[in-house]
This record gives structure tokens, sequence and C-alpha cells, in this order.
């Protein structure tokens, strides 16, 4: 298996990643990870997974160092993008379909994100050892450790999130066969593709003699709320929680403030943003540390008004950089919730 840099196809920060391709063999753990030590300072999050598979062993450690480094995983290949031919600093390619199979579909489990895209597959059968299959390719088990292999994958898969049922369909496909899996039905039961970006139909909860408004992201990693203080008017705020391991680590708070923020937006212009159909100017903005995380404050002022989506650095961003589907947002009940919010203020 190889690693390259991959990407970008897409306008928002999710579309560069790695692009991991080929067998997985018993040296692909360590190459890893010296791809990831011998790199640049900067790394995209997201690993494109295209593979026939390989050693089962080496696979669920793959997936278990994604799931440590907080990863997204995808499957898919890619190719040349053929309208950034020659770049200089980088090789620029987009999304192609691709499959993941065998050892590889328990690597692509680790994600804390997993997507398959259409016309991509993840491929389950039985384990076996060179001596089941001499002809059948690398030994991805030893010989005689199957019930030890079977009870090792159960709890793998159940830590990753993903429904234990996905080994019967394993255990029924010999080992000259493939269950085969695409994006759908089967996919979102069993817990193999994954969005923790999806936000929560908007809420209201109590706050003092008032009320506000709640959407949470169902990784509980972002929080949107909008509220009307007594004194003071209507807000909105986008809680975010981050945890940094290293000063190389790339920093939403740094993205957000000190490029995406004062870029503003084209319909608003620059270091203003449209917040609930509201032009905030970047003096109505402000930024609240905290210790696992940051908040961005949009004073709002005292008659806004309720429109539109809850979409922040989505589709009006003036650079490429600032789109990003991680703050889309969530209108389900928003205008309901927010206007009794705003009709009720906290005193």
């Amino acid at each position: 298996m190889t690693f390259v840099l991959g990407g970008t196809d897409e306008r928002s920060n999710d579309a560069t990643w790695i692009q991991a391709e080929g067998e997985i063999t018993s040296t692909t753990f360590d190459d890893f990870l010296a791809f990831m030590e011998n790199g640049p300072d900067w790394f995209p999050n997201r690993i494109r997974l295209n593979s026939p598979g390989g050693n089962l062993l080496v696979g669920i450690r793959l997936g278990e160092e994604f799931r440590r480094r907080g990863f997204a995983t995808e499957v898919g290949g890619h190719e040349p993008h053929p309208d950034w031919p020659d770049m200089p600093y980088w090789d620029f390619t987009r999304r192609i379909p691709g499959i993941c199979a065998s050892a590889c579909a328990y690597a692509f489990m680790g994600g804390t994100e997993r997507r398959i895209d259409f016309g991509s597959r993840i491929g389950v059968h039985q384990f076996y050892s060179g001596e089941d299959n001499p002809s059948a390719g690398p030994v991805l088990v030893q010989e005689g450790v199957e019930q030890v292999m079977v009870a090792l994958l159960l709890d793998y898969t159940l830590r990753m999130g993903v429904d234990g049922r996905v080994l019967v369909n394993a255990g029924l496909s010999g080992p000259d066969e493939m269950h085969w899996i695409e994006t759908g039905a089967e996919a979102e039961v069993s817990g193999l593709i994954h969005d923790p970006a999806i936000w929560t139909n908007w809420d209201i909860e109590m706050e003092g003699e008032g009320l506000i408004a709640v959407s949470t992201r169902t990784d509980g990693k972002s929080k949107m709320t909008a509220f009307c203080d007594w004194s003071s008017g209507a807000y909105f705020y986008l809680d975010v929680t981050e945890e940094t391991s290293g000063k190389n680590d790339w920093s939403l708070r740094s993205w957000l403030v000190e490029q995406c923020l004062p870029a503003g937006s084209m319909s608003q212009g620059a270091g203003a943003h449209s917040i609930l159909g509201n032009r905030v100017g970047n003096q109505e903005i402000g930024i609240v540390d905290r210790g696992n995380g940051f908040s961005i404050r949009f004073r709002l002022g005292r008659n806004p008004s309720v429109n539109g989506s809850p979409s922040f650095l989505y589709e009006d961003a003036p650079f490429t950089a600032c789109n990003t589907e991680r703050f889309s947002g969530n209108a389900e009940n928003m205008v309901s919730a927010v206007r009794l919010a705003f009709r009720n203020c906290i005193r």
C-alpha cells in the first residue's frame, strides 16, 4: 500500500485527503507511520482507501490508528484533475470510484466519519490462512486461530461503532467470494457509513427567566445557540470543542479566527457575515476562548430577522479554503425555535 496526498476537487475544506492505494502487507502499518512522520507539518485528517485487502491484523491496526488520530475514512480512488494540470506544489486529483475489500474493510471502520462514494464498494468475506486457500493471495491469519479471530473481529467491529452483523455476511461468503456493500440502506443500518457532522433539529431550552434555541452536532463537537439578552439584545453563538496535541496540529480556531472571519462573505463584504439573514460586521463579532475549545459570538441587535439557514462559512465564503460543510447547520424547526427564543429574553 502506498500513501500520497490527494485533492482538491470540491469547494470545501474536506477536499484534501491522504490516498491509500494497494495491498495491505506486513509492512503497511509502519509505512503509514513513516509517511506521517516524514511529511509536512500539516496533513488532512481524511484518508481515502482503494485496496483489495491483504493482511487482516495489519488492517485492524491501521483502523485503530485512524481512530486514534481522529481520521475520517472514505472508499474510492483518485486521478489527476484535468482542471489543475502541472501544478508546481501539488498534484491536484479528483475522486473516482474504488473498492475497499477484505482487510481494508476493517481499516475503513476505524474512521470517525465514514463515507462510501457512489460507485464505490466495501467487500467482506471469510478470513483464511495460506494453508486454507494457497492460490487466493497473501496470508491473512495463521492457521488454527479462527475462534480467536472471530472474537477479535467482533470486539473490534463493535468498538468502531459498526453492527456485528456485518461479520455474518462476511462469514457466509467464502474465501473466494465477496459480499459487496455500496452506499445505501445496508451501509447505513450497519453503521459502516457514519456522519458525525449531522446537526440535530432546533429545540428550546429554559435559561433563567427566558429561553434559548439550540442545535447540536451529533458528535457533540459543535453547537449553535440563539437567544436574546434582556439588556443587550439578540445573539447567535457557535461553540466548537477542539483538542490539539501539538504545535503543528491544524487548528480550527486559527483557521476561523485568523483567516475566515476577517475574509467575511461574498454577499456581506470583508469582515462581515450573514447570520440568520442579518448582516453582522466584524465589530459585532467576538471570540470567547474556553479550556476545551472556543466560541464565536455574533451580536444581532435589537430587532433581528430570522430566515434563510443557520449555515456559516458554506457556499458564501470568498475563498475556497473557507468553504466547509462542518458548520452547514440544520434548518429544521429553526425559524420557530429562534423566534420564540428572541421573544422570551433571558433576564
